[in-house]
């Protein structure tokens, strides 16, 4: 099988069409705009770094695009191309590329940083509740290779599942699909006879969300909230 490695990661081809596949369901509706050059598979237009970062499977942290980026994705077979995308009219085209990848790497890390600090105590987050470990697991960032990739997976105080969706900032009702097709994977997995239940977690949910949330009992809501603390720091050395 063919592959490339990526910053100590190998990457098959594999790898590349399940990124796009994730992108298509998760992603492609927030993705308006991009560099001029794309990944074409199937008559559809991919973000090289995007891509690249989702087949990788973890926090790769930020890197370059352009042909460093690109050429894994010629060692791999795909086809890519240049001036691709008709760019809006913009005052500052490069400018404006970079602000928007600098907000997609902002939402990347803040994901991260929410998944980090709740992996630590997730009964911040509901009582009981407890990393689940087992079947070769971890309960983090699972991969299943079918429906996409588990953010957490938890167990509560009764031994049931718990697919826990972090998204930074507002989440909408696609994330409902998502969800739902996690907790189908557990249940048909792991979980057996014990119950799957999840719950999305995210700093504000569209009225989309909650109305489609409202129906599905086994799917919670939970806000996160940002507070900041200040404190003197010394001029002196000392």
């Amino acid at each position: 099988m063919e592959t490339t490695t990526f910053k100590g990661v190998e990457i098959t081809r594999e790898d590349i069409l399940r990124a796009m596949r994730i992108f298509d369901e998760e992603l492609r509706s927030d993705f308006a705009h991009w560099r001029t050059h794309a990944i074409e598979h199937e008559g559809k237009l991919y973000p090289p770094k995007e891509t690249l970062r989702i087949a990788a499977g973890r926090d790769i942290g930020r890197f370059w695009g352009g042909e460093s980026t690109n050429r894994h994705f010629r060692e791999l077979g795909f086809k890519v191309v240049k001036d691709a995308f008709p760019l809006t009219e913009m005052d500052d085209e490069e400018k404006t590329d970079e602000i928007l990848e600098e907000a997609i790497d902002t939402s990347l890390l803040l994901e991260r940083d929410l998944e980090r600090i709740l992996v630590t105590d997730l009964s911040q987050l509901e009582p009981g509740l407890q990393l689940y470990k087992g079947r070769g697991f971890t309960g983090q960032q699972i991969e299943t290779g079918e429906v996409g990739r588990i953010d957490i997976l938890a167990l509560d105080t009764f031994g049931n599942f718990v697919v826990i969706e972090l998204k930074a900032g507002e989440a909408n009702d696609r994330v409902c699909g998502q969800i739902l097709r996690y907790m189908g994977w557990v249940k048909e997995n792991l979980a057996g006879e014990r119950k799957v239940r999840g719950i999305i977690v995210a700093s504000e949910f569209d009225q989309n969300l909650r109305l489609a949330s409202s129906v599905i009992p086994d799917v919670l809501l939970k806000k996160y909230e940002v507070s900041f603390k200040f404190k003197d720091v010394s001029s002196s050395n000392e």
